[in-house]
């Protein structure tokens, strides 16, 4: 581009540009700097740019004593650069693009040098007090496109470590600086797109601002946050606010019916904006005008922004480029808003520049805009006025073919409960009323629209469901405590998925879903954790390093377990491995439960055994860790329960089982070589059986490593007695006829004859016959084969049929149990976490395994 008029052809262009500006006219007559340029108007048609003005800036601050004086020369010098480029722009061919960013680099400029002027201004206590204050910007100064006199649309907000009150005072000395009354104005200020507008905090802490768009934000703050950028203040808090409120600005999932929100905005603007007898006249909200350029690049940005990465960008320009690379605008389409936005701009910087005020009305005499026509170089004012209808056909076109498909939804009743079959419709009806939006504050049009598109999705699911109104009435308590309800809605529908899942959960575990009302945010946690892998001890190890206070080593403890206990209960709820595989990872976590309370209690010279379910591997929800304890330190080993037992806001991590130390009774720590003695002359058999599932689980390693060898003689030497399996089939006898109360047989699966003690008895039994030592009862029944083949079969049958069976009631009601769920919704719900069609066909199953074990079980034991 040509940057230069000879001086005779810069002195008449300057004539008309200040007989077409009057508002520039008249600084030129009160400012020092602009007399002195108008001495010689070609030397000053260079474009700006930052680096310049600092340089200039420097010099002319050196004048000044005193930031109040600074800020003076600050005014002064930015009205005369300000019409400077209305001159350049007037003299020269400039692209409404260059003018963009020339106006915005003055903006941004003048934003910097006041901050900094605030922060010198600040009081004595202040200082030091805002290092995170952030200074950010929406609107045109976001896009780095701002017009000749455009308003600056600012947000506010500081760190978690600044005193709020010193960033309340930078940000209102900042904005009384720039859009101070009369006169001394520099910049329009507009702070109404904070949260709340007017009624908003005008310096929230960052965490506050992020909380909101989560919860609350509507369709439209994402359009304008699609245009945000730090423009001042920190960068590090910057760019954490802006990876945060990544997924809020483009979100995945979403309809695009919401956009009719947009559309709607659009409208209002027209109807209630625009006098009737201004409509012909105002170029930026009437027909198609500039905001029917923006909204439909803005709507697809948001629309697709989240796939396709390269629409994720503050400039229109750039995002009407890409979306025609993308092929979701077609070429037309795509130079019709690329044309259409320059033009207006331009036309909008002209107008401005008459009276350097912001207006968006066109002259309304023929003289006025025969002037606007001469100065853009486009004939007289009927040319212009045929320009501009002629753009205004073609950008209507364009939009109404975008938003066309995109009304917004209205939102009426649902009628779509009568597909699920409830137990008590009416409980039904009450329950789904508390997910309906109320009336509250935050009942947006937003929560109203994504609750609209999840309803016939959460009622599909609850159709698939055996205990529908179980899961509801849990949905219904976890919408209650959840909060921002328009998040949870939007969340669901974009990932179906979430919501099976979350139906399932309470579908199929009151315990779990009361943990999880409890603390609703782990959910969302552990929903987007990696489900695929399962955690082991050392993962644990890793994965939590406990605080060092008692208080906070509980607290920080029972949270990541809970959180845990969940993850296993969805990965099981999802198929996503076996039930033993669900076992181990509940039984790591109570392992690593252990190695807390050990190092809570000192680390002190004594070792777990585990024993049971624990030593097995094979723990359940609500299972007792069975335990002993080598060594010595009875206070410690005191101390370690406490951790494990104590009850607090999030319950305790396990219960303790000691019961099968030495005679039941008396202290919990035992040093080894009582062990040895004990079970070599006085343990009864069943005692030394346990010691089939005894395993050195943590502490010290020196005691723990102790034990085995310790009780190993007396474990091979019991297996070889003669009466060894009469005293094992007389004591299972005495538990299947004493421990199964009248009329539960067929539901003992635990207990009755052909029940897990069964399996168990059997591969215990078999195993100290072969001397083989293997703490898991699946191990020990895969190389009973080599003797049972078929006998090991059947059990192992039995084992899965059980294991899953347990897995499932126990998950179901957090606590230990040995009876089926009676027949009903209960059962059909169990039958089909067990693969069965339903319930009748499962306790066919049932009883056809009781049978089959039980043989299987006195062939071994024979």
């Amino acid at each position: 581009m040509n940057e230069s008029l000879s001086k005779a052809q810069a002195g008449g262009v300057w004539e008309r540009f200040l007989e077409f500006s009057s508002g520039s006219a008249e600084l030129v007559q009160s400012s020092e700097i602009l007399a002195e340029w108008t001495k010689s108007p070609e030397l000053h048609l260079k474009e700006g740019s930052r680096a310049k003005y600092r340089i200039e800036w420097k010099e002319r601050e050196r004048l000044a004593n005193s930031a109040s004086q600074r800020l003076r020369m600050l005014r002064d010098w930015q009205r005369a650069e300000l019409v400077r480029l209305a001159w350049r722009n007037f003299a020269l061919p400039i692209s409404a693009e260059t003018a963009g960013r020339s106006w915005t680099e003055l903006a941004e400029f003048t934003l910097e040098t006041e901050l900094k002027l605030a922060l010198e201004k600040a009081p004595e206590m202040d200082r030091g007090k805002s290092e995170g204050f952030t200074l950010l910007a929406l609107g045109k100064l976001g896009a780095g496109d701002l017009n000749f006199y455009s308003d600056l649309d600012l947000i506010f907000f500081h760190g978690e470590g600044d005193d709020e009150g010193s960033s309340m005072r930078l940000a209102r000395s900042l904005v009384g600086d720039l859009d101070a009354p009369g006169g001394e104005r520099i910049y329009r200020v507009d702070l109404r797109l904070r949260p709340e507008g007017d009624r908003g905090a005008l310096v929230p802490v960052r965490s506050a601002l992020e909380d909101y768009y989560e919860a609350y934000g509507e369709v439209w703050e994402r359009c304008a946050w699609i245009r945000g950028r730090r423009v001042g203040g920190s960068e590090e808090e910057a760019y954490e606010f802006f990876q945060t409120l990544q997924s809020f600005i483009y979100p995945r999932g979403i309809s695009p019916s919401a956009l009719g929100e947009l559309f709607q905005q659009k409208g209002r603007a027209e109807e209630e904006l625009i006098a009737d007898a201004d409509r012909d006249r105002e170029m930026k909200r009437g027909r198609g005008g500039l905001r029917e350029v923006e909204f439909p690049v803005l709507g697809l940005q948001l629309l697709h922004g989240a796939r396709q990465p390269t629409l994720q960008t503050y400039d229109l320009r750039k995002a009407i480029r890409n979306l025609e690379n993308l092929r979701i605008l077609s070429p037309e389409e795509a130079e019709t808003l690329r044309g259409g936005y320059d033009f207006w701009r331009r036309l909008e910087d002209f107008l401005q520049m008459r009276q350097i005020r912001q207006t968006h009305l066109l002259p309304d005499t023929n003289e006025g805009m025969d002037r606007l026509a001469r100065a853009m170089g486009k004939g007289t004012g009927g040319d212009l006025e045929k320009e501009m209808e002629g753009w205004r056909l073609r950008v209507r076109k364009v939009y109404d073919s975008i938003f066309g498909e995109l009304q917004p939804q209205k939102i009426s009743g649902f009628d779509g409960l009568s597909q699920v079959k409830w137990e008590d419709s009416k409980a039904a009806q009450l329950a789904w009323k508390t997910l309906e939006p109320n009336e509250g504050v935050h009942a947006t049009a937003r929560t109203k629209e994504n609750f609209q598109r999840w309803q016939p999705l959460l009622v599909g699911e609850l159709a698939k469901c055996a205990r529908p109104d179980l899961a509801l009435a849990g949905l219904s308590h976890f919408v209650g405590v959840y909060g921002a309800r328009s998040l949870l809605y939007e969340s669901l529908c974009a990932s179906p998925k979430a919501m099976d899942l979350l139906v399932k959960l309470f579908e199929s575990s009151a315990s779990m879903g009361a943990s999880l009302v409890a603390r609703p945010e782990l959910f969302e946690a552990v929903a987007q954790a990696e489900l695929d892998t399962p955690r082991t001890v050392s993962f644990h190890r890793k994965a939590l390093v406990l605080p060092q206070g008692q208080e906070e080593a509980m607290d920080a403890s029972r949270l990541y377990v809970r959180g845990e206990e969940l993850r296993i209960a969805i990965r099981s709820l999802l198929g996503l491995g076996k039930i033993e595989d669900f076992q181990k990872e509940l039984t790591a976590l109570a392992e690593i439960s252990l190695e807390w309370a050990w190092n809570f209690a000192g680390r002190p010279n004594w070792a777990w055994i585990g024993l049971g379910k624990l030593g097995g591997s094979a723990l359940s929800f609500g299972s007792d860790l069975d335990l002993l304890v080598v060594g010595e330190g009875e206070k410690e080993v005191q101390r370690a329960v406490q951790f494990l037992t104590e009850e607090r806001a999030s319950g305790s991590l396990f219960k303790v089982d000691f019961r099968l130390r030495p005679y039941a009774e008396g202290a919990l720590a035992v040093p080894v070589k009582r062990y040895g003695e004990y079970y070599e002359k006085e343990a009864q058999g069943w005692e030394v059986q346990a010691l089939c599932r005894a395993r050195f689980l943590g502490g010290s390693e020196k005691e723990g490593e102790q034990f085995w060898p310790a009780v190993e003689k007396s474990w091979l030497r019991w297996g070889k007695e003669k009466g060894f399996s009469t005293e094992i089939r007389a004591m299972r006898e005495r538990i299947a006829t004493e421990r199964v109360e009248a009329g539960t047989e067929e539901r003992s699966y635990k207990t009755a004859r052909g029940g897990l003690l069964d399996v168990e008895f059997a591969a215990q039994a078999w195993q100290m016959r072969e001397g083989f030592r293997d703490c898991r009862t699946g191990e020990v029944l895969q190389a009973m084969k080599k003797d049972f083949p078929k006998e090991a079969g059947v059990l192992i049958d039995g084992l899965n049929l059980w294991s899953k069976t347990e897995w499932w009631i126990r998950l179901g009601e957090g606590r230990s149990t040995s009876l089926l769920l009676k027949a009903g919704r209960d059962l059909e719900w169990l039958a089909i976490r067990c693969g069965e069609v339903g319930g009748e066909e499962l306790m066919k199953r049932v009883q056809e395994t009781f049978k089959q074990v039980h043989a299987a079980y006195e062939k071994v034991l024979r």
